[in-house]
């Protein structure tokens, strides 16, 4: 089954088998299809031109497998300084040559990005992915995406004051309780498809992704940390980072979620979606029953260059 790099001429297959075969990161990732459609178009124009992304920058590539001249399937890699990644975009059956085939050039391409290693979703249901990622890399977590809307908590907050904004000088007592809560890096947040995640990425101020942090606790041991992100004009924002002290309780999870909550309103999301590592730890279970609930799980795998 022969792969090669995608072209120009790719552009209607690979829109095709977006909408036909991109359904779980479209249901789960805060990316629209429009965005998706943007971000196509952009991968299809720079493998015409062959242009090659500037110092900082992310790198995008892409690979299609074909059968008796038709693609079948397609994968997109991203090499990112935050998070190094790839969809597989291939149809559920008798899919292990295909996959194994457009991997093959995957690593080859991370390795002339000089990237050691990049993650591989896989979702719950897809055991055709899971055997290949199984042989070829290891598994990081399992996790949950989570959803709800952003209606405030329907629990009390804490005293008013407690949380406030995140300024430089809270960096240490944020790395110190990160370390001591999550000792291992907590999972990345699901690939959001086709999509730079850092707004300074990106040239159009109409499409600059806003970002903002909060903080519970004095300067010197905080209580928690929470922070929202939110593309303008789309209807879904993301959670994250998420961090509560072992002595935070309740009250401290609500004030801080009623603060990014009322932000991510008042930017115009209506819903928003973090992602959490299953079984969740206790300031996970806090997001639980604070009233999100999971829309789906999957395995993060880790494969090598």
């Amino acid at each position: 089954m022969p792969a090669r790099e995608i072209g120009a001429r790719d552009d209607q297959p690979a829109r095709r088998l977006w909408a036909d075969l991109g359904g779980w990161y479209r249901n789960t990732s805060p990316a629209g299809d429009p965005d998706v459609e943007r971000s196509i178009g952009r991968l299809l124009r720079h493998a015409k031109s062959g242009r090659r992304p500037r110092r900082g920058e992310p790198a995008e590539g892409g690979w299609v497998a074909e059968s008796n001249g038709a693609v079948i399937g397609w994968l997109y890699a991203r090499a990112d300084p935050e998070q190094n990644y790839v969809v597989p975009l291939v149809p559920p059956e008798d899919t292990t040559g295909m996959l194994e085939e457009l991997l093959a050039l995957a690593r080859e391409w991370f390795l002339n990005q000089e990237a050691s290693s990049f993650f591989l979703d896989v979702p719950d249901g897809r055991p055709d992915l899971r055997a290949v990622a199984q042989r070829r890399g290891r598994v990081l977590w399992h996790r949950a995406v989570l959803d709800r809307d952003v209606a405030p908590p329907t629990f009390n907050a804490a005293a008013p004051g407690l949380v406030r904004a995140f300024r430089r000088s809270d960096i240490s007592a944020a790395q110190i309780l990160f370390g001591v809560r999550h000792p291992e890096k907590p999972p990345p947040p699901i690939p959001v498809p086709f999509l730079e995640l850092r707004g300074g990425w990106i040239r159009d101020p109409a499409w600059e992704l806003q970002r903002s942090i909060w903080v519970a606790g004095p300067r010197t041991a905080l209580l928690g940390v929470v922070g929202g992100t939110h593309r303008p004009k789309a209807p879904i924002g993301f959670l994250g980072p998420w961090v509560l002290a072992e002595t935070a309780g309740p009250l401290v999870a609500a004030e801080l979620l009623g603060s990014v909550f009322s932000w991510l309103r008042g930017v115009g999301a209506g819903r928003v979606r973090t992602t959490i590592p299953t079984p969740p730890g206790d300031d996970a279970q806090m997001l639980l029953r604070s009233g999100f609930t999971s829309m789906a799980e999957s395995d993060l795998f880790e494969l090598k260059s």
